[in-house]
C-alpha cells in the first residue's frame, strides 16, 4: 500500500516541475508523504505488538515518519524513496528514545 502512495511522487513531482521547489506545494506534498506514512506504519504495526504490551503506536509512528522526512526535499523523496528497511530503523530509534515499551500487569 505504501509503496504505491510513494508511486504517486514521481507524478507530483513532474506537474510541480514548472513551480520551482520550496514553497507551499512542496509542503502539501511531504504532508502528504507524512500521513501516509504514519498510516502505513500504524496499520503495519496493529496486531503485531504481543498482548499484555502498551506502545502508543500514534507516538511511534508520527516520530518514525519524521525522522524518515528529516532534511529531505520532494526531489528527494522522489529520487530515493524511503524503504522499509529505513522505516523499520527509524521506528527502533524513536522506541530507544520514548524509553521502555510498557507492559500490562500479569493477572493471576
Amino acid at each position: 500500500m505504501r509503496t504505491l502512495s510513494l508511486l504517486a511522487l514521481p507524478c507530483l513531482a513532474l506537474s510541480l516541475g514548472a513551480c520551482g521547489e520550496g514553497g507551499v506545494l512542496d509542503e502539501s506534498v511531504k504532508t502528504t508523504v507524512r500521513e501516509q506514512l504514519v498510516a502505513t506504519c500504524t496499520a503495519t504495526a496493529e496486531g503485531q505488538i504481543p498482548e499484555g504490551v502498551t506502545v502508543d503506536l500514534n507516538q511511534v509512528c508520527d516520530c518514525a515518519a519524521d525522522k524518515v522526512l528529516d532534511g529531505k526535499s520532494v526531489q528527494d523523496l522522489v529520487t530515493n524513496p524511503p524503504t522499509s528497511a529505513e522505516d523499520l530503523l527509524k521506528v527502533r530509534e524513536c522506541l530507544n528514545e520514548m524509553g521502555p515499551v510498557k507492559l500490562a500487569p500479569v493477572e493471576l
